[in-house]
C-alpha cells in the first residue's frame, strides 16, 4: 500500500507554483485587472468586502460605462457570486492579488492525489509537476479571473469521488466544492462537476451521497434565490438583460446570449458577421485548443503528449477523454470567442491533461521526462513573460492607477481615452488585437468605491454631452475635478486638474 503522505518534490511544488503565479501577476500583469470581468469581480468584491450584496446606484445612469456592470436600479455586476465573494477575502485586508496564487498552492497536491489512482507513483508526481508549472496555469492564477479557483474546487471533488474511500466529512466537503463551482461558473459546473456527482452518487453509499448532494443543492438554491432578487426571476441570470441591451446597441437579437447556432445567437458580431455557425465554433475552437497546447508545457506540438498518455492509460484515459469532449463539445456551443489570458474556456481541463501528458512524457522519456517540464514551462513562461512586459496585457498598464494612489487625489477623475494601436501577444496567439479606448481606461475604474459613489476618488467615463457632465457635477459641487487623457496610439497619458484658469497638465510618464 503506497503512503499518503506528501512527496518531497510535491511538496516543493506547493511552495513554488504560487511564488510563479506572483511573478506573473507583479511583473508580468502589474498586479492590476486587465480585463472587463476581472473590473467587475473587483468591484463586485468590494461591495461583498462590504457586507452587502449590491451597491447604490450611479448618481447618473449614462456616467460609468463599465462592460458587465449594472448601475440601476442598484449597482453590482452581472457575473454569478461565488468568485467575487471569495475574492471578497483578499479585498478585505487589502490583497485581492494573492487570492489566486494561494489557491495555486493547493494544485499540486490534488493533482498529484487524482492522478495516483490511475498511474504509478513517477507518473503521479510528474503529472502535479505539470499541474503546477504549465504557463497556462500561471498565467490565471496571476489574474483576477474566476478559473482557478474553479479547477481547485473540481479537483477536490474528483479526488474524493475517484478514490471513494475517504470519511464521510470528506464527501461533504466535495460536496462543497461542487457547490463553489455551481456558484462560480455554472456552466463549468455543469460540464465536469455535474458529471463527476453522477460517478459520486453511483459509488457512494447512503450517507457518502447525502454530504455530496447537500452542497450543489444549497448552492443551485442561493442561486436562484440570487436571480430571483436582481432579475426578477429564479431562471433567469442577471446577465442576460445585461446581454440583450448590448445586443440592442449593436441592432442584433434579444435572447442571444445562450447556447446553440443560429443568426440570433451571439452577442456582438464575431469574424464580421452576426450569430454563431457550427464553422465559427470549429475556427474559434481550434484557436484555443492550439493555445491550449502552446501553454500546457511551453512548446508547441508538446500537448500531443496527451493522446500518447491517453494510449498508455488505455481504459483508465476513457473518463478523462469523455471530460476533454464535453468541455470542447460544450464551448462550440458558446458564442464568445473567450481570447483572453489563453485558453481560459479549456481551464478546467487541467483536471486531467496533466495526467495524460505525464503518462505519454513517461513511457517517451522515462526518467528524462523531467526535464521537458522544467524546460518547456521555464522556455514558455519566459516567453509569456516577455510578451506582457513588452506590451501591457489587453492594453492595460497599472501605471495610471499607481499614479493616483502615489499622488491621493480626491473628488472626480474624468477619464477620455481616444485614438487605437495594435497589440499582439504571440505566446497567447494574440497577433492583431487593437486596444481600444473602452479597454485602455479600465485600469482607472479598478479605483472605483461602487460603496460609496459620491466619496473619495471616483473615476468616470467622460460623458458625451457639456450637460451630461454638468448634472453629474452639480451632485458634486465641491468636489475637485481632474482628468486624464490618453493617447492610445503613443502609449502615453497626461493628468489635468481644474482650476480657475482652465484645466492645467500635472504630468505624464
Amino acid at each position: 500500500m503506497r503512503s499518503s503522505s506528501l512527496p518531497p518534490l510535491v511538496v516543493a511544488l506547493t511552495l513554488l507554483a504560487p511564488l510563479l503565479a506572483l511573478a506573473i501577476c507583479w511583473w508580468g500583469l502589474g498586479g492590476v485587472p486587465h480585463v472587463s470581468d476581472e473590473v467587475a469581480y473587483t468591484l463586485q468584491s468590494r461591495i461583498f468586502a462590504a457586507g452587502a450584496r449590491v451597491g447604490p446606484p450611479g448618481d447618473v445612469p449614462s456616467m460609468l460605462t463599465l462592460p458587465f456592470w449594472q448601475t440601476r436600479p442598484v449597482s453590482y455586476a452581472i457575473f454569478p457570486p461565488g468568485w467575487p465573494a471569495l475574492l471578497a477575502s483578499g479585498e478585505i485586508f487589502g490583497v485581492p492579488w494573492l487570492v489566486n496564487p494561494l489557491l495555486l498552492s493547493l494544485v499540486p497536491s490534488l493533482s498529484w492525489l487524482l492522478a495516483r489512482e490511475a498511474a504509478e507513483e513517477e507518473v503521479a508526481q510528474l503529472a502535479a509537476g505539470i499541474a503546477a508549472l504549465s504557463p497556462g496555469v500561471l498565467l490565471l492564477a496571476g489574474s483576477r479571473m474566476a478559473h482557478t479557483s474553479v479547477l481547485v474546487a473540481l479537483l477536490v471533488l474528483a479526488v474524493v469521488v475517484v478514490r471513494a474511500r475517504d470519511h464521510v466529512g470528506l464527501w461533504l466537503l466535495a460536496g462543497a466544492a461542487a457547490g463553489y463551482s455551481v456558484l462560480a461558473r455554472p456552466f463549468d459546473a455543469a460540464l465536469m462537476a455535474g458529471p463527476l456527482l453522477l460517478v459520486g452518487l453511483y459509488k457512494g453509499k447512503g450517507p457518502e451521497r447525502l454530504a455530496l448532494l447537500i452542497g450543489p443543492l444549497v448552492a443551485t438554491a442561493l442561486l436562484a434565490w440570487d436571480n430571483q432578487n436582481l432579475s426578477g426571476s429564479a431562471w433567469v441570470f442577471p446577465s442576460t438583460a445585461y446581454f440583450d441591451s448590448l445586443a440592442f446597441d449593436q441592432g442584433l437579437s434579444a435572447g442571444c446570449n445562450r447556447l446553440g447556432f443560429g443568426d440570433d445567437v451571439g452577442c456582438v458580431r464575431t469574424l464580421g458577421t452576426a450569430g454563431h455557425t457550427p464553422e465559427k465554433a470549429l475556427h474559434f475552437g481550434w484557436l484555443s485548443l492550439q493555445r491550449l497546447d502552446r501553454l500546457l508545457l511551453g512548446l508547441p506540438g508538446l500537448g500531443l503528449l496527451t493522446l500518447l498518455g491517453a494510449a498508455v492509460l488505455k481504459k483508465r484515459a476513457v473518463p478523462l477523454l469523455v471530460a476533454v469532449l464535453l468541455v470542447v463539445g460544450g464551448y462550440a456551443l458558446y458564442w464568445s470567442p473567450g481570447g483572453a489570458y489563453g485558453a481560459r474556456f479549456y481551464h478546467c481541463l487541467y483536471l486531467v491533461l496533466p495526467l495524460l501528458a505525464a503518462a505519454g512524457l513517461h513511457r517517451l522519456l522515462g526518467r528524462w521526462s523531467w526535464a521537458v517540464v522544467l524546460g518547456g514551462c521555464t522556455w514558455g513562461g519566459i516567453n509569456v513573460a516577455s510578451d506582457l512586459a513588452a506590451e501591457p496585457y489587453w492594453c492595460v498598464s497599472s501605471e495610471l492607477s499607481e499614479t493616483v494612489a502615489k499622488d491621493q487625489l480626491t473628488g472626480v477623475l474624468f477619464i477620455k481615452a481616444f485614438g487605437r494601436r495594435k497589440a499582439s501577444w504571440p505566446s497567447l496567439l494574440m497577433e492583431d488585437f487593437v486596444c481600444t479606448p473602452e479597454l485602455v481606461t479600465q485600469d482607472a475604474l479598478m479605483l472605483l468605491d461602487p460603496m460609496h459613489p459620491s466619496g473619495g476618488l471616483q473615476p468616470r467615463h467622460a460623458l458625451s454631452s457639456s450637460e451630461e457632465t454638468d448634472a453629474f457635477m452639480s451632485l458634486h459641487p465641491n468636489a475637485p475635478k481632474w482628468a486624464v487623457g490618453v493617447n492610445i496610439a503613443e502609449s502615453s497619458w497626461t493628468l489635468y486638474q481644474d482650476s480657475p484658469s482652465g484645466w492645467q497638465p500635472l504630468e505624464s510618464p
